[in-house]
């Protein structure tokens, strides 16, 4: 295969035509057109490297031509050739992305000093497109390889909350599952008020962390089956704390941190841990909020049944606006959101 680089010439004179192809044949492959049309006509089929363009032609000008050959090859360099008497029409063309030119009668030195500066000129572009390209393939294969190493460490991450979320339950058997419906049904009243499915997901994933602070409480006030005492009391409201200072450790978790920190806030104000009311709880918290209370309404205690339906929608109704946000609570009431 020849790997020599391939020259266009097109000039509407015959003598100029064959002299350059002379001049040029033994170094490079040299083609030649008798005017501009019938150069693009052969571009669109043989690839070029270079072409030497005659500026003054009949019917399409070199300058025309220039301009038509830079719009449909712009990585096909073009050294003009001319006469003397339009010089500079030639320079000011350069605007036009000539390399350079050559003055007739031509300098047979000259001519290949031209030719191989204009080539040299290509092979420059085309190493540093190559360079492009393979910084622009490391810099994919980066971002798979984070991807992977990002998404691996989400697994991880995500099998380290599991493990803590089955030793919460084993701390505090009464909520077992507890989590995995409070998601569930958080997922449902998020679908209920129009939330994007992405919000959605996230929203889900942090509701299974909700409770995810309670590692840090000692279990036998977890497990108590009588009324906590008042510092009982206050060892349990320290675990949205807890629980948001685990998790926002890891960044691509901190979708996390306002439900756990703030799924006790009441709607009247008067939660914890920081006593925020109404819509300056984040929605998140506020619906995850609503869900854990149903839930735990629905299960059984050591000291109570389970809540029949008909009196969980009574709570729901006389607490809307204290406790629980009374758009979520409305939509619950309509039948908007199942509970089963």
């Amino acid at each position: 295969m020849d790997n020599k680089e391939k020259i266009l010439i097109i000039d509407d004179e015959f003598a100029p035509r064959e002299s350059l192809r002379m001049v040029l044949k033994d170094k490079y492959i040299v083609f030649t057109a008798p005017g501009a049309q019938e150069g693009f006509n052969f571009m669109a089929q043989t690839p070029v490297d270079l072409v030497v363009l005659d500026i003054m032609m009949p019917v399409i000008s070199g300058i025309e031509a220039l301009q038509e050959i830079k719009s449909r090859h712009p990585d096909i360099e073009v050294v003009l050739l001319t006469a003397y008497a339009s010089l500079e029409t030639a320079r000011s063309a350069v605007r036009f992305g000539a390399s350079d030119y050559l003055t007739k009668p031509f300098d047979k030195d000259e001519v290949i000093k031209v030719i191989e500066k204009g080539l040299e000129k290509k092979r420059a572009k085309e190493n540093l497109k190559l360079e492009r390209e393979k910084l622009w393939g490391k810099t994919r294969y980066l971002e798979e390889q984070i991807n992977a190493a990002r998404q691996n460490l989400i697994m991880s991450y995500e099998g380290t909350v599991k493990a803590l979320l089955l030793t919460i339950d084993a701390k505090d058997h009464y909520t077992f599952n507890h989590s995995e419906h409070v998601a569930r049904l958080s997922s449902a009243i998020a679908g209920a008020l129009d939330i994007p499915k992405d919000v959605r997901d996230k929203l889900e994933q942090a509701a299974l962390m909700h409770d995810i602070g309670k590692i840090g409480v000692d279990e036998v006030i977890l497990r108590k089956d009588g009324a906590l005492t008042q510092e009982e009391f206050d060892e349990i409201k320290k675990h949205p704390v807890i629980g948001a200072t685990i998790v926002q450790q890891v960044p691509f978790l901190d979708y996390a941190v306002p439900v756990i920190l703030y799924h006790h806030e009441r709607f009247d104000g008067k939660g914890y841990p920081k006593g925020i009311k109404g819509e300056e709880i984040p929605l998140t918290a506020r619906i995850v909020m609503i869900a854990d209370a149903i839930d735990s309404m629905m299960r059984a205690r050591p000291y109570r049944n389970a809540l029949a339906m008909e009196k969980v929608l009574r709570e729901l109704r006389d607490y809307a606006g204290i406790q629980f946000d009374p758009l979520i609570v409305d939509l619950i009431l309509k039948g908007k959101i199942s509970l089963e």
